[in-house]
């Protein structure tokens, strides 16, 4: 038992490291360890996007879940972690399993606290998960043209970073806001590969499908 608490325990330090490196150098793809096969697990919660929940939530924190189903789900959070679930208005954290729908997972942005002038530091984050998520557009398989190409800016961005992912309305509906920052919400996408997103609400985001490759002739 002690090497499991111990295996935890590196683990999640080292998702905690990739997390504040993905927050430090928005737009840019790091890779977490998955947590460990569980077979109370919901099926709408991959091991990967498990880990990063696990990170932020817990007993001091409230969280919602934006599923078609979320019940099953929610019940799972709430035992592990011991927080409150609350709705996606009130949550400090709201989950979307790659499993929503486009519409589930644009309302979830659309209704998630951006926090205040005062305090915002109470605007929600977003845990996201996705199908795939690669460093770059030239990574994207001509066979695979779901993926779109974002193109993040902002305070710990150099010039630009790139990524492509496979979801793209979280990106629409963060700019339908129109927050004014310091307000607004944050967002970090997942895949079940282990790879991972984050964008700050300091952000800023662009983004276009990803043209497919020309045949070789």
């Amino acid at each position: 038992m002690m090497i499991r608490e111990d295996a935890d325990l590196h683990r999640m330090q080292e998702t905690f490291r990739s997390v504040l490196d993905a927050f430090a150098y928005p737009g840019t793809v790091h890779r977490i360890e998955v947590a460990p096969d569980n077979p109370a697990r919901p099926a709408a919660l991959c091991a990967a996007l498990e880990s990063v929940v696990r990170l932020f939530v817990d007993q001091a924190v409230t969280f919602a879940v934006a599923d078609v189903e979320p019940d099953a789900l929610a019940a799972y959070v709430a035992g592990e972690s011991h927080a409150s679930r609350a709705s996606v208005r009130d949550a400090a954290f709201v989950i979307v399993p790659a499993r929503a729908d486009a519409s589930m997972a644009a309302e979830a942005v659309l209704e998630s606290c951006c926090g205040t002038l005062m305090a915002p530091e109470k605007g929600a984050t977003l845990l996201m998960g996705c199908t795939r998520i690669v460093g770059s557009a030239a990574a994207c398989e001509r066979t695979d043209p779901a993926m779109f190409a974002v193109e993040v800016r902002g305070p710990g961005v150099r010039d630009v970073n790139r990524f492509a992912v496979d979801r793209i309305g979280w990106a629409e509906v963060r700019e339908a806001r129109k927050d004014e920052f310091p307000c607004g919400v944050e967002i970090v996408l997942v895949d079940p590969a282990g790879n991972m997103v984050a964008v700050p609400r300091s952000s800023r985001v662009a983004w276009a499908a990803v043209p497919a490759a020309k045949e070789v002739l």
